[in-house]
């Protein structure tokens, strides 16, 4: 029989557990997420037109929210289209802008890629933000379709392939505004030029999820140097956020970093300030070749200085994804 001292003794214990616990998050979240950067811009957007990959959940859905709230006409490019509807319906309601729709896009395939830019193109009078959002976490280690990991192609070769194929759109829309969001994981991230697909390097879901996070950041430092002024590309840190990208682990590591998210870090709306203030902020017009962190110019992965790293990283991304 547990005597009352026990009792006492183990209430004691699961109080000191508990505050621990509460500590260690607060302190976490000090270090990982000292603050929510909020996008605070007032800039209205009629007559611009903004695609957003991804937009039909989580970051993406928050950034087209916004841009949509803001007058512009805005395009969703996801996979899962009755998601996407419901996506559009709820912009729609809560923005008062009629002017959102969805197009069919596949990120792990670059022919559903080809075939979208190619409509695109024919049927799009401007492109004045592209909004590289889409991404994902949890994928299986395997091969895509066209020979890549199918983490970097989502991540990485998918996004770089559909902004070359809508940059003649872009260079006709200037000024206009090309947004990659990235991850401060890109820090982890550790490339083998020689194998820049990631086939045949070993690795865990986290190593393949920070390549191809500084495989963004790489890009985007190797296009601001082939860009025309008029067109800017910039990336982004938006924060540790709970997103759909974590329904793909097992049940349990899911759980886990719901809880971990939910507790410490942002949620989707904080998670697209950054996004959004890139598209929007008057003040970064002629910016370019910058990674940001809640809407502030952040330092990053010292390789991406590195021009002749970039220049070949550049003609690897060039080559692989090139029609076969």
């Amino acid at each position: 029989m547990i005597t009352i001292q026990a009792l006492i003794v183990i209430f004691k214990l699961i109080a000191y557990l508990f505050i621990s616990f509460v500590f260690l998050i607060i302190t976490l979240k000090m270090w990982l997420e000292p603050k929510s950067g909020v996008c605070r811009c007032k800039t209205k957007l009629h007559g611009k037109t903004a695609l957003v990959t991804g937009g039909n959940s989580g970051i993406g859905l928050e950034t087209a929210r916004d841009l949509a709230g803001r007058g512009a006409r805005v395009i969703i490019a996801c996979r899962n289209e009755e998601k996407s509807k419901q996506a559009i319906a709820d912009i729609i309601e809560t923005t008062g802008n009629n002017n959102v729709e969805y197009r069919h896009l596949n990120l792990c395939k670059f022919s559903s890629i080809r075939e979208f830019a190619d409509n695109f193109n024919k049927t799009v009078d401007r492109l004045d933000f592209l909004v590289n959002n889409a991404g994902c976490a949890g994928l299986p280690l395997k091969i895509s379709d066209d020979g890549l990991d199918l983490v970097l192609q989502t991540n990485h070769f998918g996004p770089f392939l559909l902004t070359n194929l809508l940059m003649d759109k872009l260079i006709a829309s200037m000024p206009s505004r090309i947004i990659i969001v990235s991850s401060f994981l890109h820090n982890f991230g550790r490339l083998d030029i020689n194998d820049l697909g990631d086939v045949n390097t070993k690795g865990y879901y986290f190593t393949k999820y920070a390549n191809s996070k500084l495989c963004n950041l790489l890009w985007m430092k190797a296009l601001v140097k082939r860009l025309p002024s008029g067109v800017t590309v910039n990336s982004l840190h938006p924060g540790f956020v709970w997103t759909n990208i974590f329904k793909r682990l097992h049940t349990l590591a899911e759980k886990l970093v719901y809880i971990l998210t939910t507790l410490m870090f942002k949620d989707s709306k904080e998670g697209a300030q950054t996004s959004i203030h890139l598209c929007v902020c008057p003040e970064l017009s002629e910016v370019s070749g910058e990674y940001f962190k809640d809407c502030k110019m952040h330092s990053y992965h010292k390789l991406c200085k590195d021009d002749v790293f970039v220049d070949k990283f550049w003609e690897k991304c060039i080559s692989l994804t090139a029609k076969k």
